[in-house]
This record gives structure tokens, sequence and C-alpha cells, in this order.
């Protein structure tokens, strides 16, 4: 993984710690939030040829399992006229047009028997090159995706760093025009943040290998609790209260390696979202979780984490909102509706 600074150098962005003021803040922000927009809409392109590749290679798998159950059927008419021979009577036909007649049928029958044999073999030799070529631009597609994500991690180390710098100097504000300015400055920060958050979703539909209905549905389930849990910031979800459960341990997140993967519940995986992961407790649990004097509500979707004594996977947007890197001790109350 490369570190913010080197990252920085690559996008030449200058990092948080060198921008300081909100407009150096601001416009650092403005320089990260296009480039990994733009490399989501490469990504996207590229996704785009990817499943035009899986589309052409079911479609050779179902004119190879046709070919296939037309060359079965024969084989098995072969085999039951090795049995039994229909127009076995005709080898003793006297009549030399009959006899043609016969011969050409079984000329015929070898003919039909080499197509079909060809058929297969065609169809499997086209559908093995297509895979190795969907295999080769599966490998790129990913490299790019990784791009794509390194730069979506530096954009938004800068907006937690601007909207900090916002809150500062909203405090600060003395004057009506001064509160005009950090509140312009709000509103570009939040288009940076709903940029980044398409960008963020194109890499996970493109990292998805197949949007099947389980996944579909689980999605659009998911998507109501996901949008309440995210607009809590540090608060209660609107509707869910504590239950009095609550458990104590470390949490570790997880990122890029499984990005649109499928979750537990079959949803693919969003570092962006609000989602976490627990061993053992109900799909579709709402849960917040306290670590460094902050809090934030999470959507349990999936299952883990698997090493040593962890009790909590969070996603990427779940660490940063707790502020850990690798694992932090934490705080999970069990939260249900009300």
């Amino acid at each position: 993984m490369l570190t913010a600074a080197l990252v920085a150098a690559l996008l030449g962005v200058p990092s948080p710690a060198q921008a300081t003021s909100l407009e150096d803040l601001q416009a650092s922000l403005d320089a990260a939030t296009s480039q990994a927009t733009s490399l989501s809409l490469a990504l996207e392109q590229a996704a785009a040829a990817d499943g035009g590749l899986r589309v052409a290679l079911e479609r050779l798998a179902t004119e190879h399992d046709e070919a296939q159950a037309q060359l079965d059927a024969r084989v098995r008419q072969v085999w039951i006229s090795r049995r039994w021979n229909p127009m076995s009577w005709t080898t003793g036909l006297g009549n030399p047009g009959l006899r043609r007649i016969t011969q050409r049928g079984a000329s015929e029958a070898v003919r039909v028997e080499r197509e079909l044999v060809e058929a297969v073999s065609s169809r499997s030799a086209a559908a093995s090159a297509l895979r190795a070529k969907a295999e080769v631009r599966r490998a790129a597609l990913r490299q790019q995706a990784a791009s794509a994500l390194e730069a979506q991690e530096r954009a938004r180390g800068l907006l937690a760093a601007a909207s900090a710098q916002v809150a500062r100097e909203a405090a600060a504000a003395a004057s009506a025009a001064e509160l005009a300015r950090v509140q312009t400055a709000a509103d570009a920060i939040a288009a940076s943040h709903a940029s980044l958050d398409t960008a963020s979703a194109v890499v996970t539909r493109a990292l998805t290998p197949a949007q099947t209905r389980r996944s579909q549905r689980a999605a659009v389930a998911e998507a109501p609790v996901v949008a309440l849990v995210e607009a809590a910031g540090g608060g209660y979800p609107a509707g869910y209260a504590p239950t009095g459960e609550v458990l104590r341990g470390l949490a570790s997140w997880y990122g890029p390696g499984f990005v649109g993967s499928p979750t537990a519940s079959g949803s693919p995986y969003d570092p962006e979202r609000l989602t976490c992961a627990h061993k053992t407790m109900r799909l579709g649990t709402v849960i917040r979780v306290s670590a460094n004097g902050r809090a934030v509500s999470c959507l349990v979707n999936d299952r883990g984490p698997y090493v040593g004594p962890r009790i909590l996977d969070m996603s990427r947007a779940g660490s940063r909102a707790l502020g850990y890197d690798g694992v932090a001790e934490v705080v999970i109350e069990v939260l249900a509706p009300v």
C-alpha cells in the first residue's frame, strides 16, 4: 500500500500536512477528487469492455453446450444402431440403385457426425481463447481499480482534513462574511464527498464479477438502513435505540482486496459504506461502535474477522470515522428498531 506522501507525490497534490489553510485544503481536495473521478471513469470504461467479454463467453458456453447435446444424442443413436441395425437387411439387396442409396445414407451420417464433433471442438477452442483474453483483461482491471482506490483514499484523507478545518473556522468566524465564506467551502466539500461516493460505487461495480439476483436484492434491501446509519454521524440512527447489550474488544478493518466481493448477506462489499463483519451477530443488525473518543453506527452484513481475538471488521469508511488504522479497542452497542 502506498503511503499518503507517496500517493500525493504521484498525484502532484500536496499532503494534508502541507496544506493547512482552508483554501489550500480545498484546492488539494479538488485536485484529488478530480484525479479519483478520472480514474473511476477510465475504470468504468474498462469494466464495460470486461463485461462484454463475459457476455460473449457466456454465449459461447451456451453454443458449446447445445452442440455437445446434439453430439451426445448422435452418439446414443450410433450406440443403439450397433446393437441392432434396422437397415441391415439392405446388404443383401440385388438392386444396385438401392445399395447406392443406403451407402449414401451411411456416408451422410458420417458427415453429420464429423460436423457435430467439429462444432463442439471449435466452440471449445474459441471459448478457451476468449477465457484467456478475459483473464488478462480482468487482471488489468484489478490494477486500474487499485490505482483508483489509492486516489480515493488520498482524497478521503483530504476530505476529512478539510471538514475539520471548516468546523474550526466556522467556530472562530467573527462576521457574517466569514461565515458565508466558510459555508461556501463547506458546500464545495460536500460536493467532493458526493463525487467520491460515486467514484467508490464505480469501483465496487467494476470489481463485482456478476450482479446476481440475490446480490441485487440484498443491496436494495440494505440501502435504506445504510442511509440511516450514515446520516446519523456519531449519534444513534433515527428509529434505533440501544438494547443494553454491549461488547468490548479489538476491531480491524478490511478494504481494497475485498471490494466487489459478495458479503455474507449477498450484497457486494463497498469500503465506503458504513457496514461491518461480525462472526455471530444476526445479519441486518445495526450497531454503534465507539473508539478514540468518536462513535459511528454501521450495519452488520458480513462474517468475520477470523484473526486472533478480534471481534469486529469494519469497512474502511467505519475505521476512518473512528480514526484508526490497523486495529483499535472498541465498544459496541447493539441497537434495535423502536
